[in-house]
């Protein structure tokens, strides 16, 4: 079977029509919302983002099939989020607080206007990427993945419909250009970044400006809980890492087997124009002695949390624009209401305290807010620019496990910690002290400005392929790569130089799905890199160089070099992936950067080809059948039994003793890539089935489990006709 695997694959983007189901344990199912949305996923996070203000997809729970919310590592089920969205507070001229909302404290997320939801579509999305070989590359684009698009504030209705917008009256008068970026480093695949350029289309100012960026952060594992309603959202632990801005959760308490992750909101920084310089100011906590020294007030960001349901004064959710930019702009604890420091800090401790432990005990049902101002004016026609990064991370290993689950310390956030750094690392750019200025010795590409997003790159990620043959010598099966030379090419932009030293070949072991993490669990397989120098083996590339570049049909790629992988077992799912490294630089101790496993990762299940000339004889592993087979799941419906040396074109029935047909299986080596639910929870899109084999859940075609004993079962070829006939048993 010929696949064909590019480095990076961007979504379709579409309109879509987004059904929302209930967050309450009434299951309230909010009206159907036509808005556009695009999905970030070159990394290894995948979240959704509208052109309405939102970001999230609120019905994830209940369709964990469709395309994810905020989940990290991709494909692995673990979600972190129900729904975002951006809050603009300011006062206005007429002296008017207002707070414009992009998404509310809601049991259904967003529904076409609702109250809350006050931003309507301006622009539809648009795809551009770094990537040289991206259909959509341009060399105006900042990242591999960046999506473009706007909203605003002034409408009355939503555009091309008749329904009225909620609280047109409390409008500021605003267009908001959003972008978002994205890369497949291993250093910044765990993040993705926000930014919100702001526009006051109105003809007077605003001032004392703050923004935030509201959301509801829930880590629960969607394809293995069983927690539905409320208990889906109640289990959660939070926290603030006061010195990076971020707002974090974890699950703290969900029984359901699973990962432990950190899933965040992070305030990397703003701009905008000072009117009383004319000049572009960075805004941010950490330049607020110069804002004091220049008698303003000191940026600061004010972590907000409070109750989905019920809680009185600060913990009840905010019911208007008053309350709203109260929050925004009043810490809590609120320093003002104590009268020593060591009160303030016993009262602080309580409430982290609360925070992180709350989730235990089915009461961590909160809501969050990430506001950063007071922004001193904003002049009409003038933009100011927010920036945040949703940032995801692992618990280290030694906190994995129903153990660590609940733990929250420093050491258990010391990945989140160093995926935010490199969040902001990546959006300062030049800015190597984090001023806002181009100070001496970071201007690395001379020209005279301060770039964001300037980051050093490894090499480009390889295209790979992956083929099923056999050993001419022993007649038996391999799996052969297949990769090109685009890393070779590949030239840094901090430094200039075409630096690629070598390639790494990752595999996992079998088993290694069922902990939802494969990518990292891929161990180095083989390496081969430049011979001569201070950097990796030296061993060259002879033993996988072709001597003349391979092609297959219906793919222009050249392919250069060739590994064999043998000794797989048949039916278990294996994860490949071919990197590229830098040289590194030994001398300033710099290591080599290398390309991120998650881009050109395939999945493949190694096994019999399709039988195309009708020799072979059917069969069934594993045979007999014992529940639960070791590469099953925790439920019925995630069982796995092969039917193996199938042709290409042939139907699968399953009989009782008593003749009575229980299941039945069309099989089709040109398009099968498995169909039952063990592949939705263990695998991905992306995966490579050898031809001649085909799972089978165990369930009847009603869905039933079967009992045990012994089954028969045909296998009828569907070119010429021809019935083979065999048994299995299953042993419960």
């Amino acid at each position: 079977m010929l696949f064909r695997y590019q480095s990076v694959l961007f979504p379709a983007v579409f309109l879509a029509v987004l059904v929302v189901t209930a967050r309450a344990p009434a299951h309230e199912v909010r009206a159907q919302a036509s808005f556009e949305e695009a999905l970030i996923d070159v990394g290894n996070v995948g979240i959704t983002v509208t052109n309405a203000g939102f970001v999230g997809r609120s019905n994830v729970r209940n369709n964990p099939t469709g395309d994810p919310s905020f989940e990290f590592p991709l494909n692995s089920g673990v979600e972190h989020l129900f729904e975002a969205g951006l809050w603009i507070g300011a006062r206005r001229s007429d002296g008017t607080i207002t707070v414009r909302t992009g998404a509310v404290t809601s049991s259904g997320g967003y529904s076409p206007g609702a109250t809350g939801y006050e931003f309507a579509q301006n622009q539809l999305f648009r795809t551009r990427s770094s990537l040289p070989t991206s259909e959509v590359f341009t060399r105006d684009a900042v990242s591999h993945q960046d999506l473009l698009t706007a909203f605003e504030d002034t409408s009355s209705v939503l555009p091309n419909t008749s329904i009225q917008l909620p609280d047109v009256a409390g409008r500021l008068g605003m267009t908001v250009e959003m972008s978002t970026f994205a890369w497949n480093f291993p250093f910044t695949e765990s993040f993705a970044i926000l930014n919100f350029d702001i526009i006051n289309t109105s003809v007077a100012a605003w001032e004392d400006v703050y923004v935030g960026l509201f959301h509801d952060l829930v880590v629960r594992n969607v394809n293995t809980t069983n927690d539905t309603g409320g208990a889906f959202f109640n289990k959660g632990g939070l926290g603030y890492i006061d010195s990076l801005q971020t707002m974090y959760a974890f699950n703290a308490g969900g029984a359901e087997e699973t990962l432990n992750t950190y899933g965040s909101v992070a305030v990397l920084g703003a701009e905008w124009r000072d009117p009383a310089t004319g000049r572009k100011r960075f805004f941010h906590p950490a330049v607020a002695d110069e804002f004091v020294a220049d008698g303003l007030q000191p940026p600061v960001v004010n972590p907000r949390w409070w109750l989905f349901s019920g809680g009185s004064d600060e913990l009840n959710r905010p019911g208007n624009d008053d309350e709203r930019y109260r929050r925004m702009s009043t810490p809590f604890p609120n320093p003002a209401e104590f009268g020593s420091e060591a009160e303030l800090e016993d009262a602080e401790e309580a409430w982290f305290t609360r925070l992180r432990t709350d989730g235990q005990i089915s009461a961590g049902n909160w809501i969050g807010l990430t506001p950063m101002g007071p922004v001193p004016q904003v002049l009409p026609g003038d933009t100011l620019q927010v920036t945040f990064a949703l940032v995801a991370a692992l618990k280290p290993e030694e906190f994995q496990g129903p153990g660590g689950k609940s733990v929250d310390t420093p050491e258990t956030r010391a990945l989140l910690a160093n995926n935010i750094q490199w969040a902001r690392r990546t959006y300062g750019g030049e800015d190597n002290n984090f001023n806002g200025r181009l100070d001496a010795g970071e201007d690395v590409n001379g020209n005279g400005v301060l770039d964001r997003y300037l980051i050093p790159e490894p090499p480009a990620s390889p295209r790979v392929r992956v083929e099923f043959e056999r050993d001419p010598a022993t007649d038996t099966p391999v799996v052969a790569l297949y990769w090109d030379r685009t890393a070779e090419e590949s030239v840094d932009p901090v430094t200039g130089e075409q630096d690629f030293e070598g390639y790494r070949l990752y595999r996992s072991d079998p088993g290694d799905d069922r902990g939802g993490n494969i990518a990292d669990a891929a161990s180095l397989i083989a390496q081969y890199d430049v011979a001569g120098n201070r950097t990796g083996f030296n061993n060259g590339f002879g033993e996988v160089e072709l001597d003349e570049a391979r092609q297959f049909e219906g793919d222009p790629t050249e392919y250069w070099y060739r590994f064999e992988a043998r000794d797989l077992r048949n039916g278990w799912q294996y994860l490949f992936a071919v990197t590229a490294f830098d040289r590194g630089d030994p001398d300033a101790g710099l290591n080599p950067f290398e390309s991120s496993r998650v881009a050109n990762s395939i999945r493949v299940f190694p096994g019999t080809p399709a039988d195309d000339e009708g020799t072979q004889e059917v069969g069934v592993y594993p045979n007999p059948y014992r529940v639960n087979a070791a590469w099953d799941g925790d439920s019925n419906r995630t069982r796995k039994l092969n039917f193996y040396n199938l042709p290409p074109r042939s139907q699968i029935r399953i009989y009782t003793l008593a003749g009575e047909i229980v299941a039945t299986l069309d099989h089709d080596a040109e398009t099968y890539i498995g169909d039952t639910r063990w592949f939705d929870d263990f695998s991905a899109p992306g995966r490579i089935q050898p031809g001649g084999e085909h799972s089978w859940d165990l369930l009847s075609d009603n869905g039933l489990g079967l009992a045990g004993g012994l089954y028969l079962f045909t296998v009828k070829d569907l070119d010429d006709g021809d019935v083979q006939r065999g048994k299995f048993v299953i042993i419960k």
